[in-house]
Parts: structure tokens; C-alpha cells; sequence
């Protein structure tokens, strides 16, 4: 099934770094990792291609529609940003329900209480969105996303500083989404996550894509020693000196 698919992405900063690729191709129904150390360009490409920093996007296409304008890329490709902000006196349903402005008056109710109830929202639906713990917050962003019910899903690091169980129910739903035919874009520090829930990785390193394919083909002896300074023993990953 086709995904999402890009020609080249390219972005330079004026201080240094940024990402260059050539092709890239994220099936349907699949989850993908994005993985690498920090400054590897992860958040820098998922920004890119859902046009939240200016950058050189061309080719960029869903299913087989190429994306032109905003408008077509907010309706296609839903974004979980890193940052895990809201109006604190927004009410859960209220934050939810901002999913849905890339469709105006689009059935929003209907989307946005299937959302609630998929991802157990109902309790604290009403409630304000300040007087939830982090690990609730993270739910109701993610909720915000779904909401869109894009064919494509980018999540930037949705479980980082989450406690175990919200980390994990993170995954599990964003593995429940890529099973229903979504495109799943995820990137994620911990590889053990990475190997656990994801069918596909693409490795990055100094803004350049150094690996691709199975996760476990990607993070084979070279990759964890060159691109994470780890290596593989009988107690799990052990960092090199």
C-alpha cells in the first residue's frame, strides 16, 4: 500500500546543521522509526515534512496526491509535536476538538468522541486540560492528532520523559493506528521501544540518512557501534568507552 512518499528534503541553518535526503518512502499501514543520536535531524525532518520550519521539500506526496498547499498537507499529514503545550483552561474535548480545524464544521463531534473514547479520555473529558499530570496531557495531544484522522501520523518523540506505563500506552495506540492502514511516523530515543513496536527504522546521523529498512536489519553491529557508541551483550546494550 502507498504512504507517504518525498523526492529530497533539504535544510541548512544559518549556524550549522540541518538534513539532507534523497527519497524516501513510508509505506501504509506500517509504523517507522526515525532514530539517532541527538542532533541527528529527527525532529528537523518531521518538521520539514509537515512544513513546520522552512525547508526543501520536493515531490512531497500521500497516497499518490501530491501535497502543494498547507491546506492539503494539515488535512493528510497529522503532526504530534514534541512540545507538550495546551490552553490550560481548554477542556480535554475542547483541545481534541482542534484537531478537526483543517475541516471546518466536518463532523466534529463524531470524530473527536471516537477519539475520547479509543483513547479512554471519557473520565476527565470536561476537565481542564492544566489540572491533568503529564503523562494525561501526552494522551490528549495525541488525541488532538488522531482527531485529524490523517492517512499519515508524525509523532516527535511522543514518550519522552513519560513514566513507563504512558510511554508504553503511547506506542500501543500508535501501533493500533498503523494496523488500521495509517502511516506511522515516530521518532524515539530508547531502541528497545524502537524494536518492539515499529516494522521500519530509518537511521540518521549529522542530518544524513545512514540506514534503512527492518529495525532489525537497521540496528545491526555497525550501526549501534558507529552511530549510538553501544553494543550488544547478554544484559541488553552496553555503551562503548
Amino acid at each position: 500500500m502507498s504512504g507517504l512518499s518525498v523526492n529530497r528534503v533539504h535544510l541548512r541553518y544559518p549556524n550549522g546543521g540541518g538534513i539532507e535526503t534523497g527519497r524516501l518512502d513510508f509505506g501504509a499501514g506500517q509504523i517507522i522509526a526515525l532514530l539517532g543520536p541527538n542532533g541527528a535531524g529527527k525532529s528537523t525532518l518531521i518538521k520539514a515534512l509537515v512544513g513546520a520550519v522552512r525547508a526543501d521539500v520536493e515531490g512531497l506526496s500521500v497516497a499518490g496526491q501530491t501535497l502543494i498547499d498547507p491546506r492539503q498537507r494539515a488535512r493528510n499529514l497529522a503532526y504530534l509535536s514534541q512540545t507538550r503545550t495546551g490552553p490550560a483552561l481548554s477542556s480535554v474535548r475542547d483541545i481534541i476538538a482542534l484537531g478537526r480545524f483543517p475541516f471546518g464544521a466536518q463532523d466534529p463531534e463524531q470524530r473527536v468522541a471516537a477519539v475520547i473514547e479509543t483513547l479512554g479520555l471519557g473520565p476527565f473529558a470536561d476537565r481542564p486540560f492544566g489540572t491533568l499530570s503529564g503523562g494525561e496531557q501526552a494522551r490528549v495531544l495525541l488525541g488532538r492528532a488522531l482527531a485529524v484522522d490523517a492517512p499519515v501520523l508524525l509523532a516527535d518523540e511522543p514518550t519522552a520523559s513519560l513514566d513507563p506505563h504512558y510511554a508504553l500506552r503511547i506506542m500501543d495506540t500508535l501501533r493500533s493506528e498503523a494496523r488500521r492502514g495509517r502511516t506511522v511516523i515516530v521518532s524515539v530515543h530508547d531502541l528497545s521501544l524502537a524494536e518492539r513496536y515499529c516494522d521500519q527504522a530509518l537511521i540518521l546521523a549529522g542530518g544524513c540518512i545512514v540506514g534503512q529498512g527492518t529495525v532489525r536489519e537497521t540496528l545491526n553491529a555497525d550501526i549501534l557501534r558507529d552511530v549510538f557508541r553501544v553494543s550488544r551483550s547478554p544484559d541488553g546494550l552496553t555503551p562503548l568507552s
